[in-house]
């Protein structure tokens, strides 16, 4: 492989040229390499999961983009040279990120506050709540309301009473626009 640093001929340049040679662009450098070619053996389970998910990615992105509103979310939240189809399709592979559970405010009376701190490609769809017991009760659960002004934090209110805070299990779980979900829990002392 080899990277063209000036070169006003072939700068910018990508395709086959003959049935060896292969260029082209990444981050604005023309690479210049062997053409690759076909592989010859089967591919692994793993392989070929990632092959799936690779096109349930590309299906969603492509999807994503046909309709104007979703389109431009993912436009906004496009970096540096990509498309709302890339970060559509980065949205598809990666599940949303709880980052903090935050139970301080929580002390087991109706009203009481549990800030979430989830991110992902654009701002989760949803996320909700349950709390559990120490004995694996779940006493209450819900969905969490995003805080307007930050887009990234989200707000739980407890609905029902809570006498035996401590050891008491928080389990909040994200969903993406893609359908993808993360978990994340955390015991109170």
């Amino acid at each position: 492989m080899a990277i063209v640093k000036y070169n006003p001929f072939i700068d910018g340049l990508s395709g086959t040229v003959g049935k060896k040679i292969n260029f082209r662009v990444r981050k604005g450098k023309t690479i210049v390499a062997v053409k690759r070619g076909p592989n010859t053996t089967p591919p692994t389970e793993e392989q070929q999961e990632v092959r799936e998910q690779f096109i349930k990615a590309s299906l969603f992105a492509q999807n994503a983009i046909k309709d104007p509103v979703t389109k431009a979310l993912y436009q906004k939240a496009a970096k540096g040279g990509q498309t709302a189809y890339n970060a559509a399709f980065r949205d598809a592979v990666k599940p949303p990120v709880i980052d903090n559970i935050d139970t301080d405010a929580y002390k087991g009376a109706v009203g009481d506050k549990i800030l979430i701190r989830a991110r992902d490609v654009i701002t989760p769809q949803s996320v909700t709540v349950a709390i559990v017991s120490e004995a694996g009760v779940v006493l209450e659960q819900g969905d969490a309301v995003l805080n307007i002004n930050d887009r990234r934090t989200w707000i739980y209110t407890a609905t029902a009473a809570n006498a035996a805070v401590p050891r008491t299990t928080v389990i909040v779980s994200a969903t993406d626009l893609p359908g993808n979900t993360a978990e994340k829990e955390v015991t109170i002392p």
